[in-house]
């Protein structure tokens, strides 16, 4: 079974996954779970989608996730939580174009660069949301700092993606959030074409690709859902 409309407080406990059928529980506007949506749709996964809302949680997910957090994965009996986790389970234990790299250096490369992105880009870029004035000016420009880092990545790699010739683990890690940026960075915030034509370039490309269109929502969807939490938002009654 699938569900588009998500479970919350109170409800009913949907029945396990069927033998050998993936299950992924999510919320539909979470940036963690967009991760690893983007993963198995990038190796070709079949899934079904069990939706919950992260705020009013229903009790059931407790029994499967002390954490109750998405993106959770059901599958033969086990189960898998946080993103990364997800992802790197998926990409071990099923078939498709590996995501991760298998050299030592180059693995580490992608792991310094994902702590570069959760200490230095990430924190900050929620300063330029919340913020007003010369604080959220310092913020961008810190922000901005950060994202130096993959820049010069993707110079010294003359690739497109931080995978390579294809995205791959980082490039999925971080997109969530990239499509999310366009609610917040414009105008005065607008990142220059001169100090990112790496990072621009890149982020032009995603876009493009089909696995990042299976799984987006426009900007206004996102800042929609921003200003007022609504997991069903879009579906009707």
């Amino acid at each position: 079974m699938s569900s588009e409309k998500a479970f919350k407080t109170g409800s009913t406990a949907p029945d396990p996954p069927a033998p050998g059928v993936l299950r992924l529980i999510s919320m539909r506007f979470c940036p963690y779970a967009h991760r690893t949506i983007l993963a198995l749709t990038a190796k070709g996964i079949e899934y079904e989608t069990i939706n919950v809302c992260t705020v009013n949680k229903p009790e059931w997910f407790f029994a499967i996730n002390p954490l109750a957090k998405v993106p959770t994965l059901q599958h033969d009996g086990k189960v898998v939580y946080e993103s990364q986790v997800c992802n790197e389970y998926l990409d071990r234990v099923f078939p498709g174009r590996k995501l991760s790299p298998e050299e030592p250096l180059e693995k580490a490369r992608i792991g310094m660069l994902q702590a570069i992105w959760d200490a230095k880009i990430m924190p900050n870029y929620m300063k330029t949301k919340r913020t007003e004035g010369k604080e959220r000016q310092d913020a961008f420009r810190a922000f901005k700092e950060g994202l130096a880092f993959l820049e010069k990545s993707l110079t010294d790699s003359g690739k497109l993606f931080f995978g390579g010739d294809q995205p791959g683990f980082l490039d999925y890690s971080v997109w969530p959030f990239v499509e999310r940026f366009e609610t917040t960075l414009h105008g005065d915030l607008k990142l220059p074409q001169a100090e990112f034509p790496k990072v621009l370039a890149w982020k032009a490309a995603m876009f493009e690709r089909p696995e990042v269109k299976a799984c987006m929502f426009d900007t206004a969807t996102y800042t929609s859902v921003s200003a007022d939490y609504d997991p069903d938002f879009g579906l009707g009654a």
